[in-house]
C-alpha cells in the first residue's frame, strides 16, 4: 500500500509549495498525459497515465513509497477522489485543490452560477445530461470524447439554447466561444472542455457577449 496519496488539482498555474514538495518526494505519479507532460516528475518516479482511474488506482494502492495524483481542477468534484477513498483501500489520502474547471468556464463568461446544476456527460450518460439541459435554464455540462457540445445540441434539437463552450480551460490553448445550439455541430471542439447550457425551458435564448479573463476569447461564428 502507498505510504501516502497527495492528489494536486490542476489548473494551469504553477504548484504551490505543498504540491511542488509532494511531486519532489513522489516515487509514483499518476495523471493524464497533458499532466505527466507539463509537470516536473522526478526522473526516478514511475508514471501512471489515467487512461482508467479504477486501474490506476490498483497500481497506488499495491505502490510502496509517496504517491502523487494530478486531477483536474478540485479533485473532489467529478474527480478522482472518490475513487481513491474507498474504504477498501485504506488509502491515506491529502489533498490540493485547484480551481475547478466549471468554476473557470464560469468565470470566463461572466455568469454567477449558484443557481447551475452541474453534470457530467460520457457515452452512457449524455442523454441524462441533455434531459437536464432540457428541464434547467442554466447548466455546466463536464464533457467527454463522444459527449460533447455536438452530440448535446443534436439531442436538443429544436430546443434552442445558448452554448458557452470553454475549450481546454485553464490552459494556454484556453478558449471561448459563444453560439446557438442549432450551430454547435458545424463546429469541432477541443478536449477537455466545459459546455454552459443556457435558456429557460420554451423560451428564446439570450446571447452572451463579451469574457470574464484574460485567456478566454468570445467568438460567434
Amino acid at each position: 500500500m502507498a505510504d501516502r496519496v497527495t492528489v494536486i488539482g490542476w489548473d494551469g498555474t504553477p504548484p504551490s509549495p505543498a504540491a511542488r514538495a509532494a511531486l519532489d518526494a513522489a516515487t509514483l505519479v499518476a495523471g493524464a498525459p497533458r499532466h505527466l507532460e507539463a509537470a516536473e516528475v522526478p526522473e526516478a518516479a514511475e508514471r501512471v497515465p489515467l487512461g482508467s482511474v479504477e486501474r490506476a488506482v490498483e497500481r497506488i494502492v499495491v505502490h510502496r513509497g509517496s504517491a502523487v495524483v494530478f486531477s483536474d481542477g478540485d479533485p473532489g468534484f467529478f474527480g478522482v477522489l472518490r475513487a481513491l477513498r474507498d474504504p477498501r483501500h485504506g488509502l491515506e489520502v491529502e489533498v490540493i485543490p485547484a480551481v475547478s474547471a466549471v468554476s473557470i468556464a464560469f468565470a470566463r463568461a461572466g455568469m454567477p452560477w449558484e443557481d447551475a446544476r452541474v453534470v457530467t456527460a460520457n457515452r452512457r450518460t449524455l442523454r441524462r445530461a441533455v434531459n437536464v439541459c432540457r428541464a434547467h435554464p442554466k447548466v455546466a455540462v463536464l464533457t467527454s470524447p463522444g459527449a460533447g457540445p455536438a452530440e448535446l445540441a443534436l439531442l436538443l434539437g429544436e430546443e434552442l439554447r445558448t452554448f458557452v463552450i470553454c475549450e481546454a480551460p485553464g490552459t494556454g490553448g484556453e478558449r471561448v466561444t459563444v453560439l446557438t445550439s442549432d450551430r454547435v455541430a458545424r463546429h469541432r471542439w477541443t478536449d477537455p472542455n466545459v459546455t454552459i447550457v443556457v435558456g429557460a425551458p420554451g423560451t428564446p435564448t439570450t446571447p452572451l457577449t463579451g469574457r470574464g479573463g484574460p485567456t478566454g476569447t468570445s467568438a460567434t461564428p
